[in-house]
């Protein structure tokens, strides 16, 4: 069969492998979906459209109990993997195509556990899972078509933007993360590549994930009065998601894998269920915090809850777990730009609360990501607004960029 492959003009095996991704890293959209489905109405009973709503009705002692068998299980599931096998992140995987394959199935295992641990309610992002399996899918459809290192590279980059594709259905966006997060570079050829993987992905998986946005909002609109406010918000919120991506940075450097594990994990999750008893609030991925802010419900001591928020984030990648950022950046985005909105409405500018949730949540995703384009489109795309936003939020980030690259520069 190999010898078959080879055979073929090179241009064709690219593409078949190509179009192999695209419709693989489709099926890992799809398992994603189901398993953090099945998770939930495991742990917390019969499934609701209203996740907070499902958190609640579970009570707090299930909450509770729920969280803590979560830490155990996941302190020593990430122990014993770790001590056999090595976790190659998304990055490493591209800088160590050719010399270094990663395990297959422990990679499959550690992406499930993530999915699993947000599924139970874990203050973590779900999207780390399917951008990892991705690009290891990727690699190997590269290697068993026997393409050069070079497109190997861009493959690997077109899994993981296929990944996150497919489970939140936003190829656009994820093709810009491609390029702006991975450093893959602009050609014509990379391109195609990237946009036939991403979209193809998210027509695979769009019959189960479905095409809803991710968070319902009714179409915000912007007026003159709006650039004052993606500037005011771009310099608030700039220096609050740099604190956050410094505390994710540490947190991922520092993690715990040794048999430290064992303990600080399970702690980490016991902190968690016990704030849960009083406060659902706190529990997922930040989607449950998005949501209620974006529909307009009281959330009392917002300032601390987002602070906390952040700090679970951090606690649990700090001390042994995995998982993405980008849901629970966006959630604190989302707030922080609700923040200074309400500031600046008491001071007796009346701006629309909506605009400046998305402002927020844009300005927070630019920072932490370092990719204000893969944010912009990942803002609209999540709440499904118009493209017409475009320039508040492209306003918004340039700013935002600017006081990140004299942040960096320092």
């Amino acid at each position: 069969m190999k010898a078959q492959l080879q055979s073929l003009p090179y241009g064709i095996r690219l593409l078949l492998a190509t179009l192999s991704l695209g419709i693989a890293t489709g099926l890992v959209g799809i398992a994603c979906h189901y398993l953090l489905e099945g998770v939930q109405v495991l742990a917390f009973g019969q499934a609701s459209p209203d996740l907070l709503q499902q958190f609640q009705e579970a009570g707090g002692f299930r909450r509770f109990l729920v969280l803590c068998v979560t830490g155990v299980l996941a302190a020593g599931f990430w122990y014993i993997l770790q001590r056999h096998h090595r976790i190659l992140s998304i990055r490493q995987q591209i800088d160590l195509a050719g010399d270094r394959e990663p395990a297959t199935l422990a990679h499959l295992l550690h992406a499930g556990m993530q999915v699993a641990i947000v599924g139970a309610g874990a203050s973590v992002g779900k999207e780390g899972a399917p951008r990892e399996v991705g690009a290891l899918l990727a690699g190997r459809l590269a290697k068993g078509f026997s393409l050069a290192l070079k497109e190997r590279k861009v493959l690997i980059a077109c899994g993981a933007g296929a990944g996150l594709a497919a489970v939140y259905q936003v190829p656009f966006a994820s093709s810009l993360f491609v390029f702006e997060t991975l450093g893959i570079a602009f050609s014509w050829q990379n391109l195609l590549l990237v946009l036939t993987s991403t979209y193809l992905a998210t027509w695979m998986a769009e019959s189960v994930v479905g095409q809803e946005a991710v968070y319902h909002l009714s179409a915000v609109s912007w007026s003159a009065s709006s650039f004052l406010q993606a500037i005011l918000i771009a310099l608030l919120v700039t220096p609050l998601a740099l604190g956050f991506r410094s505390l994710a940075k540490r947190a991922g450097r520092k993690r715990r894998k040794d048999g430290t594990i064992l303990w600080a994990l399970p702690l980490a999750f016991l902190v968690l269920g016990s704030l849960a008893v009083f406060f659902p609030i706190f529990m997922g991925n930040g989607q449950v915090l998005a949501q209620a802010l974006l529909s307009s419900q009281p959330i009392p001591y917002l300032p601390l809850t987002l602070a906390v928020k952040g700090l679970l984030v951090y606690l649990l990648l700090r001390n042994g777990a995995y998982g993405g950022t980008l849901t629970p950046s966006f959630a604190l985005g989302i707030g922080s730009g609700y923040l200074v909105t309400l500031l600046m409405i008491v001071v007796g500018i009346h701006l629309d609360p909506a605009l400046g949730m998305l402002l927020g949540a844009t300005v927070f995703l630019g920072t932490t990501l370092e990719a204000p384009l893969t944010a912009i489109a990942l803002s609209l795309g999540f709440t499904g607004q118009s493209l017409s936003l475009t320039i508040p939020l492209v306003l918004a980030t340039g700013v935002s960029y600017v006081i990140r690259m004299r942040w960096e520069k320092r």
